[in-house]
């Protein structure tokens, strides 16, 4: 039985938790196949579900998008053979290697980021120059987490696409809004912004959001600001113009007389 998390020391914790994450990665890379197995066999239509997909949905209690990208992910990865043999294997589910925990090539939140963008390169593209960004991709894996390998994996296809962008990326295009409103002390947004421009927009938040906080939790030194110069201070500072002298913006009686209006 295992010890109670409670009483673990620190490696016993730290190993623990690298046994958990190999099991977790293993038992679902296995839940794919079981998935891509039963989609191919027709079950889900048999029991009375409209596809694969709301099999999962109802069954399992997921929410449709989840349900999708599981089903996407389990019919494209035979397509391409790198990506499932970097995916631990699922014979390990039955084998405990004398307590061994199995090393974790890649995970399948990786695998989906891989497989969804070179799931967009065209057909046009060789077979040969896929194969090699599937693998250069696979070993990326080893350094990057799900979002970064997608961003890599992205760039790929633009790289592998000599024929200019996507229609999807056109209807992406297309599809842009943004709607400013105004709110208590400051203002919402919303919308949907797409290619060049969400870069932009996204550097000008990140820039716009100083200070960060750095790797050694210290803020970032502040923008240099330009400050007004004593003079400028000393002309601005009503406090500094004596009595009976004129304001120099005003051609006006002094702010510290009044004047009276003659009596009629």
């Amino acid at each position: 039985m295992d010890k109670p998390a409670e009483l673990m020391s620190d490696a016993e914790l730290a190993r623990a938790l690298d046994r958990a994450d190999a099991e977790l990665a293993l038992l679902e890379t296995r839940r794919l196949r079981l998935v891509a197995a039963m989609d191919s066999s027709g079950y889900a239509e048999r029991v009375g579900a409209r596809d694969m997909v709301q099999y999962l949905e109802f069954r399992y209690r997921l929410d449709h998008s989840r349900a999708y990208r599981d089903v996407r992910l389990a019919r494209a990865l035979p397509k391409y053979p790198s990506v499932t043999a970097a995916l631990p294997d699922v014979a390990d589910v039955a084998d405990d290697r004398d307590g061994e925990i199995p090393e974790v090539v890649l995970r399948p939140a990786q695998a989906e980021a891989i497989v969804t963008a070179l799931e967009k390169v065209p057909t046009t593209v060789p077979v040969a120059d896929l194969e090699f960004a599937e693998q250069e991709l696979v070993r990326l894996a080893r350094h990057l987490c799900p979002t970064d390998l997608r961003k890599a994996a992205e760039q790929s296809r633009d790289i592998l696409d000599t024929d200019g962008p996507e229609p999807e990326e056109h209807k992406a295009a297309a599809r842009e809004t943004l709607t400013l409103t105004t709110a208590d002390r400051g203002v919402k947004f919303k919308g949907y912004l797409a290619n060049e421009n969400a870069e932009l927009f996204r550097t000008l938040i990140v820039t716009g959001a100083r200070p960060h906080k750095t790797v050694d939790g210290e803020r970032d030194p502040p923008l240099p600001r330009k400050t007004p110069s004593r003079r400028s201070h000393h002309h601005l500072d009503p406090r500094r113009h004596r009595p009976g002298r004129r304001h120099p913006f005003t051609d006006d009686a002094p702010p510290h007389r009044t004047s009276k209006l003659p009596s009629s």
